[in-house]
């Protein structure tokens, strides 16, 4: 049957059609009948079940917390456990300047105000590790601030005269 032939059949039906008898009786005696606490009863019977379902799906919820808990770090414990890419960068290169500075016998010719060049390198690595503080582990921080520490550490190797390291 097509959009057509449904349209023709709809048009054929009579518009009033009245019930053969009065509906209305056989439904007052079927809701007279239906005994309204006799269904909070059967209500009453369910809760305990949906209760013990309720209750079972709140252990196990309350279980699998816990595992991730046991199991998995937190966020803090992380990023304990694992030092960021600055804090190593910092840890290596102020190790490096500690030990220069430490064998330095005299300072190079024209390099009278080295202390002062190398407060100006401590103010740069400051503000790119001010900057770090915003956005952890940017790449292009990262590099620039190990150029720093490296250009300094370079400096530090031309201003000063430095005694050869014995190693032991």
């Amino acid at each position: 049957m097509n959009e057509q032939q449904l349209e023709l059949a709809l048009q054929q039906l009579e518009r009033n059609i009245q019930p053969e008898r009065d509906l209305w009786p056989d439904i007052t005696a079927r809701l007279d009948t239906l005994d309204k606490p006799a269904t909070a009863a059967s209500a009453a019977a369910n809760r305990p079940g949906l209760l013990s379902l309720a209750s079972a799906a709140a252990l196990v919820l309350v279980a699998l917390v816990a595992w991730q808990l046991v199991v998995l770090p937190l966020p803090a414990q992380r990023s304990a456990a694992m030092p960021s890419a600055e804090l190593m960068l910092l840890q290596v290169f102020e190790q490096q300047k500690s030990r220069q500075l430490a064998q330095v016998t005299a300072i190079a010719e024209g390099f009278d105000n080295w202390q002062q060049q190398l407060s100006v390198w401590d103010q740069a690595i400051a503000q790119v590790r001010r900057a770090l503080q915003l956005y952890p582990d940017e790449p292009q921080l990262l590099a620039q601030l190990q150029q720093l520490y490296q250009q300094q550490l370079a400096y530090i190797e031309r201003a000063t005269l430095q005694q050869p390291q014995i190693n032991s």
